[in-house]
């Protein structure tokens, strides 16, 4: 299993692809109001970054290195959204 298959993502909704990344110390379930309404217009995939949720701890030496590694799983054409760490 590659260290990006270990990234837990949770997806509702049908439209254009939206990508909700949770600040520090959280996970995805942080969006889970939010998603339920963006879900009749987007189709909203929700990460839980390394080491929080669902997902393992997985390596990564940057920033610029973890955001790479959540580029290759995401949808090419979407739309993020973050705060905090996530932003």
């Amino acid at each position: 299993m590659s260290e990006v298959a270990k990234v837990h993502w949770q997806t509702e909704g049908q439209g254009p692809d939206l990508v909700l990344v949770h600040g520090w110390g959280m996970n995805g379930a942080v969006w889970s109001a939010c998603s339920r309404e963006l879900a009749k217009h987007f189709t909203v995939h929700t990460v839980d970054l390394p080491g929080y949720g669902l997902s393992h701890q997985v390596s990564y030496q940057s920033m610029p290195e973890l955001a790479d590694m959540l580029l290759e799983q995401a949808p090419e054409s979407a739309i993020w959204l973050g705060w905090s760490l996530g932003a």
